[in-house]
């Protein structure tokens, strides 16, 4: 396999790793425990807050030299007016901004690490070689796979971001890009009827960051009729994009987090030809010729399985699995 040489590089100067993280993510009832900390020391009390997990404020607590655990982490929360506790934060974005790339939802079914890079299978069946931008950062060191959601960079460099994500997200963003009908509304489907009738409308979704190997984003809605008037509320990516494709309405990554943790589709190999000792040309192929594909047979299973369970026809479903538990016993008694 030919390997293309060398990295995309952004076309402008990548900003610090800790600037990337100062937008703090502080929702719910976590942003109305920051503010009670904060004005009971402005009324000379001291909560006892940095005794709390640090996993629900994201960043360490600042210890008393104003100073956090992770060194010189800036750390800046803002409150608009628009949000009042609940999650939701006063949204001034620029649709075209220059530190984000539009990107699209390639129709992508699971993500593994191979020897020498990645693995994406495709839902026609088809395995794209991948190997990373950014040799530098490692990711996905466990060779089993995982489901993924993958966005395309529309930017020209043609990186792929994929986001591994639970089952069910990955059946609905696939029921999607299908158009295959679901008898029941989804999740997705109240939400969109929510926020119409509360008279908003999606406008953006963006992947703004990645802290612990998990990355955030951000649903942008405005009121109807009034694109001023907008709010931003912060939201798993797979529920994000999954809405985001649902509207048509664009779904844009941080460049720093394309260039560094996107992959790069690589050269297929070439068949190479020789001719043998009675002058017949061999050609080498990386399958066999005339025998069955187990792969295809296991997508084939996957495959069927997850539109049977889209379409609730468990049962169905159900033999699929079977099948491919079968399938896959045989593979392993086999090796």
């Amino acid at each position: 396999m030919e390997i293309i040489n060398g990295s995309v590089l952004p076309r402008y100067a990548a900003p610090a790793a800790g600037a990337l993280t100062s937008d703090a993510r502080i929702s719910g009832h976590l942003q109305l425990l920051r503010r009670v900390r904060l004005r009971g020391r402005a009324c000379g009390l001291q909560a006892d807050c940095d005794n709390m997990p640090r996993r629900f404020f994201g960043p360490p607590s600042p210890r008393r030299h104003g100073r956090s655990d992770w060194g010189d982490w800036p750390v800046r929360c803002s409150y608009g007016s628009s949000s009042d506790g609940d999650g939701a934060a006063a949204a001034n974005f620029d649709a075209s901004g220059e530190e984000f790339v539009d990107s699209t939802v390639i129709e992508a079914v699971e993500l593994r690490s191979v020897s020498d890079g990645f693995e994406i299978k495709m839902r026609d069946g088809k395995n794209l070689r991948c190997v990373q931008n950014n040799p530098r950062v490692l990711r996905l060191r466990d060779s089993a796979p995982h489901h993924a959601i993958v966005l395309k960079m529309e930017d020209g460099s043609d990186l792929l971001l994929p986001i591994i994500v639970m089952e069910t997200p990955s059946i609905m963003l696939l029921a999607a890009l299908r158009n295959i009908r679901i008898p029941r509304p989804t999740i997705y489907n109240v939400l969109l009827e929510m926020t119409k009738r509360m008279g908003y409308e999606v406008r953006l979704v963006r992947i703004t960051e990645m802290v612990h190997d998990a990355y955030y984003s951000r649903l942008y809605l405005s009121k109807a009729g009034d694109e001023e008037d907008t709010i931003s509320f912060d939201l798993k990516p797979s529920d994000a994009i999954n809405i985001a494709f649902r509207c048509k309405v664009p779904i844009q990554v941080n460049r720093h987090i394309a260039y560094n943790n996107g992959l790069k589709v690589v050269q297929p190999k070439v068949a190479e030809s020789y001719v043998g000792s009675d002058d017949i040309q061999i050609t080498r192929l990386d399958r066999p010729d005339d025998q069955p594909c187990g792969e295809a047979q296991e997508f084939d299973l996957v495959r069927n399985m997850l539109i049977a369970a889209v379409e609730e026809r468990y049962k169905d479903a159900a033999q699929y699995r079977d099948q491919l538990f079968m399938l896959r016993s045989k593979k392993k008694n086999a090796i």
